[in-house]
């Protein structure tokens, strides 16, 4: 096939050095050959680093970036300031790629010249060497899907799990100048429910794969398990996502029950907490939604 434009793959890493290589092994091992795979080191502590450089050293098309430790979003913006490749690809550093991740995505985007392609994925539960799975042969499908009709799909827990692949960054194949707008928030711990949908909205379509083509690896000492709920559903996002979708003449009718859903969660969350700012906050919020809901 032609690959004659090239793939970057950034890999936000830290502390890393346990899964790193299956990850790296799976990029390099790729049937799609015109990649720029940048390791972004956000300030490792344990033998990463030193794991980062043995594949600079081997590899050519391998470039790496230490940097002081700021969290994933920072090291997302720093591998989109690397990037020089027309596509780029997020693989998180203890996940790994199916061979023909990259090719199908590459080739996905072509045929239905879509700014993004996407693609499902299994889940692996690190702790008891277990696997998820929801797709199969008979599941397979292919489609394109307009900017409206994707938002509609971000809450469908029973559609194929399609609310997780809407929220992250990774099993997704991006046109590079989709990013030249987009800056990935470094105040947060859990960034993809800020800036995905923004990406979403700056392309002209997506092409969809339902086939597990990733596998992302849960650990219970993982960033993402380590956060609370609140930090996986900020209020800041929905409340910019109406506001946005609002103007641009979406239905924000999902969004208004999620943002009432996400105010529970952020009431009980302050009380457990004892932040009482926070609380009082919420309840406001809550006080005049409920005086206004059947007006």
């Amino acid at each position: 096939m032609d690959t004659s434009e090239k793939v970057s793959v950034i890999i936000p890493v830290y502390n890393d050095e346990k899964y790193l290589k299956q990850c790296v092994e799976s990029i390099l091992t790729q049937t799609y050959t015109n990649l720029e795979i940048i390791l972004v080191d956000d300030g490792s502590t344990d033998h990463t680093p030193e794991i980062c450089e043995e594949y600079r050293e081997k590899y050519d098309q391998i470039r790496v970036l230490h940097k002081k430790n700021g969290g994933v979003g920072s090291s997302r913006n720093a591998g989109l300031a690397l990037a020089t490749g027309e596509y780029v690809l997020f693989v998180d550093n203890d996940d790994w790629l199916e061979k023909h991740h990259i090719e199908e995505l590459y080739k996905l985007a072509k045929e239905n010249n879509a700014d993004i392609a996407a693609g499902n994925f299994n889940i692996f539960y690190e702790d008891t060497s277990t696997f998820s799975y929801w797709i199969n042969d008979d599941t397979y499908f292919k489609k394109v899907y307009s900017i409206k009709e994707w938002f509609s799909l971000q809450y469908r827990t029973d559609f194929y799990n399609m609310s997780v692949v809407f929220t992250v960054p990774w099993d997704k194949l991006y046109k590079r100048s989709l990013f030249k707008n987009i800056v990935y928030p470094e105040d947060v711990p859990v960034e993809d429910d800020l800036t995905t949908w923004k990406v979403y909205l700056l392309a002209n379509k997506i092409a969809y794969e339902n086939k597990a083509i990733y596998t992302h690896r849960k650990i219970k000492s993982s960033v993402t398990a380590s956060v609370s709920e609140t930090d996986v559903f900020p209020l800041r996002s929905i409340e910019e996502r109406i506001a946005i979708l609002r103007l641009i003449g979406f239905d924000t009718s999902r969004e208004e029950a999620a943002y009432r859903y996400r105010l529970t969660l952020w009431k009980k969350h302050a009380l457990d907490k004892g932040e009482y700012l926070k609380y009082r906050n919420t309840l406001q919020k809550l006080a005049i939604l409920k005086k206004w809901e059947n007006k």
